[in-house]
């Protein structure tokens, strides 16, 4: 297999290093700007490019979309015309237009596409479907999640008002850029009836997208979500806890400990070992990917999931800048 990934920031030498590691040897990369990348480069004999168009002439037959948000959609349409299959970086696009047309580059019987939210890998959510599976919840009340980091932390070799997640021209804001959320949401509990969201641009930090969004809503299975996040906590905070018939349950990313409890006691828990590492979800997520794509496989996160998931957080931002609920 030739791989070519677009874009070499942190997210992109990644997926370099990450394929090398997964025994691609054919690889490429496409930088539009002459700076040193962010992380050490492990394959030695990368071919780079300076255009995308150039990059395509020479068959790759998977490309990595991790460019900047405002450039996904671009992107992917172009590797998608030139044949190739796309792992593309969450979110699909950071606007509505020719959004729905994209699928008609999509070939049933040829290219696949997977986008990229790794954190449906993670142990701990893959429990929780299967308690959900299995009936161990029985019905779901209500779920909260809690979001926040500090945006000039995540990069510190670089300015974060310069970063993609703090500029609105490029796709960026906490809604978009922490799209994750938004997406096991909607993979465990189902999709939203309606969103309403408050919050903008609340903290000190020098940004032009929201940097606090507080979001709710219901989903179609009468399931009662609220969701809080920012750019503004240290340390970091990422969890999610449910409220269910038969018990309730915790996840904490931080801690790395999911539990399930009943009356008040833990009957059942995952928890990860210390030297578990968050590249190992994408790893496994990419290695998945690439081991179906002979046989045709879907992918852990179709292009129709990561439209449906982005259509979401569009309404979400239309709320939070009408101050109206917004039906999906």
């Amino acid at each position: 297999m030739k791989a070519l990934v677009v874009g070499l920031g942190s997210i992109g030498v990644r997926h370099l290093n990450n394929l090398h590691a997964l025994g691609v040897r054919e690889l490429g990369a496409v930088r539009t700007r002459n700076l040193p990348p962010p992380a050490q480069i492990i394959p030695e004999d990368v071919q780079l490019f300076q255009s995308l168009d150039q990059a395509l002439k020479q068959n790759f037959d998977l490309v990595v979309v991790a460019n900047p948000t405002s450039l996904h959609l671009k992107t992917l349409i172009e590797a998608l015309k030139a044949g190739c299959h796309v792992y593309v970086e969450k979110p699909v696009a950071h606007e509505k237009r020719y959004l729905s047309g994209l699928t008609r580059y999509v070939d049933p019987r040829g290219s696949r596409v997977l986008v990229g939210c790794q954190l449906r890998m993670h142990p701990g959510l893959r429990k929780i479907e299967a308690w959900m599976r299995e009936g161990r919840l029985g019905k779901i009340y209500s779920v909260q999640v809690d979001l926040g980091e500090y945006l000039p932390d995540w990069h510190p070799w670089e300015d974060y008002r310069q970063s993609y997640a703090a500029r609105a021209d490029q796709g960026g804001g906490v809604i978009l850029t922490l799209i994750h959320e938004l997406d096991y949401l909607y993979w465990l509990f189902g999709k939203p009836k309606h969103v309403f969201a408050i919050g903008g641009h609340r903290t000190s930090l020098e940004v032009t997208a929201e940097d606090t969004a507080l979001i709710s809503f219901e989903t179609e299975q009468g399931i009662c979500v609220q969701l809080r996040m920012d750019y503004w906590r240290k340390p970091p905070v990422r969890h999610m806890n449910i409220v269910a018939e038969k018990g309730i349950v915790d996840w904490d990313y931080p801690s790395r400990l999911t539990t399930l409890k009943q009356n008040g006691q833990v009957v059942e828990a995952v928890a990860l070992v210390p030297s578990w590492d968050r590249n190992e979800l994408f790893l496994s997520m990419m290695q998945k990917f690439i081991e179906g794509i002979p046989g045709g496989s879907i992918p852990r996160v179709t292009l129709q999931e990561g439209m449906d998931v982005l259509n979401i957080a569009l309404a979400a931002r239309k709320s939070l800048q009408t101050g109206r609920q917004v039906r999906l």
